[in-house]
C-alpha cells in the first residue's frame, strides 16, 4: 500500500480554534483544526461545496478562501492570500474590554477616565456581524432556545435594528 501523497506546499499548525464560515450574508459556525499560512481544515455542520467562494473569520480577523474539498462535516479551504498563523492563533483581543480595563485601572489611580474616541468603536456593520453570530450560536442551542426564547427573539430583533441602521435604513 502506498503512502497518500500531501500537496500542500506549507506545514500546518494543528489548532482547536473557534471561528465563522462567511458564505454571503450567511455565518456558519466552525472548528478550524489545522492551519498556515494559505489554508485550512474546518468542521462543523452543512460546510459550503468545493469551489465555494467564503470567508474565514475569527474575532475581528478575516480572510478570503476557496473551499477545494468538504465530505463528512469536514472541509479544505485554500485561503486568497496569506495569513499571520501566529496572529490567527492567538486568543482574540477584545477592544472594548482593554477600554474596560484601563477605565478601572484610572479609577482605581483616582486618574481621569480615558477618552474613547469615535474612530475607535466598532462599525455597525462589526456589530451587526457580532451580533448575527452570536444569536445563531444561542439559537442552536436547544436548551437555550427553550429556556430563554424571549430574550432570544429580543436580542434577533436588536441584531435586525442594527441591521438597518448599518444599512443607511
Amino acid at each position: 500500500m502506498q503512502a497518500k501523497t500531501d500537496n500542500r506546499s506549507q506545514n500546518r499548525s494543528n489548532v482547536f480554534l473557534s471561528a465563522r464560515l462567511a458564505i454571503g450574508d450567511h455565518f456558519l459556525l466552525v472548528r478550524v483544526r489545522n492551519l498556515s499560512a494559505r489554508g485550512a481544515l474546518v468542521d462543523g455542520s452543512s460546510l459550503p461545496p468545493a469551489g465555494a467562494k467564503t470567508r474565514l473569520v475569527r474575532g475581528a480577523l478575516s480572510t478570503e478562501a476557496i473551499v477545494a474539498w468538504q465530505a463528512n462535516g469536514q472541509a479544505g479551504i485554500r485561503f486568497t492570500g496569506e495569513i499571520n498563523v501566529v496572529e490567527w492563533v492567538s486568543r482574540p483581543s477584545h477592544l472594548g474590554q482593554q477600554r474596560v480595563d484601563e477605565a478601572f485601572a484610572a479609577l482605581r489611580q483616582n486618574k481621569t477616565l480615558p477618552v474613547v474616541v469615535a474612530s475607535d468603536l466598532p462599525s455597525l456593520g462589526h456589530i451587526r456581524t457580532e451580533l448575527d453570530a452570536i444569536c445563531a450560536r444561542l439559537a442552536s442551542s436547544p436548551a437555550l432556545t427553550l429556556e430563554l426564547g424571549e430574550e432570544l427573539v429580543r436580542l434577533d430583533a436588536l441584531a435586525r435594528a442594527v441591521d438597518q441602521l448599518a444599512m443607511g435604513g
